[in-house]
């Protein structure tokens, strides 16, 4: 029956999100993508929409015994979809990676990515002090929390990327999880599913608040397995980020012949 979630949440959302794209048109909510086309921003609002939706139907349906699971990942979506809406209404280039970010902000000079950093420094914060066994894993969630919210905004720089990675890993970890947060990551899943066709043709962009939504999804999740696979998961976060702030992602990618292909697949 978990898997009735699934396929509801895909049928759902491949209903609605042509009405959201219709309406960002209308509206003149448009952006070029990498390639110079004008094409709808800030689709990922759908995985804000889809919280909402999902939360409040498993508090109707299964009741208040997984309220504060529910209620982190409804924090955490909704926390860092909103600061990443704000940087694609109001970011901009003057300053890059993390480092960059820190750097303006101890000038006393606020950006978007700035605010981004802090917010998600705090949620990962108040998500790893409710999630967490002890204090070693309280630290490790904090990383693997902020971090891969981080990693899937540094894979959103060409159509489906962050999407395929964000499909990869979600996919990987049902193997790996159960229960409440299994039924959450399926309802992300089924939209993502849905919108995936939208994005890997660059008919449209999902924007910041898409790939923040997506990767504090994959954090959370991740801080419900064993230690072992945390650790690897954190240190493979780490060098990740550290390499992005020196070094291209995109480069690398096309510099490997099998990611280049993974990447390529679909457009």
């Amino acid at each position: 029956m978990k898997y009735l979630i699934l396929i509801l949440s895909y049928f759902f959302w491949r209903f609605v999100i042509p009405l959201i794209k219709e309406f960002y048109t209308n509206c003149g909510f448009l952006r070029k993508n990498y390639k110079g086309d004008l094409i709808p921003n800030s689709m990922g609002i759908i995985f804000v929409f889809n919280i909402l939706l999902i939360s409040l139907g498993l508090l109707s349906f299964i009741g208040e015994n997984n309220f504060m699971n529910i209620l982190v990942f409804t924090i955490g979506v909704l926390t860092m979809g909103f600061t990443g809406l704000l940087d694609d209404f109001m970011g901009d280039d003057n300053s890059k990676g993390f480092k960059g970010h820190m750097n303006m902000l101890l000038n006393f000079k606020v950006t978007t990515g700035g605010i981004k950093a802090v917010a998600g420094g705090v949620v990962s914060i108040f998500i790893s002090l409710i999630l967490s066994s002890d204090i070693a894993d309280f630290f490790i969630n904090i990383i693997i929390i902020s971090l891969f919210t981080n990693f899937l905004n540094l894979l959103d720089l060409r159509p489906g990327r962050a999407l395929k990675g964000f499909l990869t890993f979600s996919i990987s970890s049902l193997f790996l999880i159960s229960g409440i947060f299994e039924i959450l990551l399926l309802s992300f899943i089924g939209v993502s599913l849905a919108y995936l066709p939208y994005d890997i043709k660059g008919r449209c962009m999902m924007g910041d608040i898409g790939s923040n939504c997506l990767g504090i999804v994959l954090g959370i999740i991740a801080t419900s397995f064993n230690i072992n696979i945390k650790i690897s998961l954190a240190i493979f976060l780490v060098l990740t980020n550290l390499y992005s702030e020196k070094h291209s992602i995109s480069t690398l990618i096309q510099n490997s012949k099998i990611l280049n292909f993974l990447d390529e697949f679909g457009r």
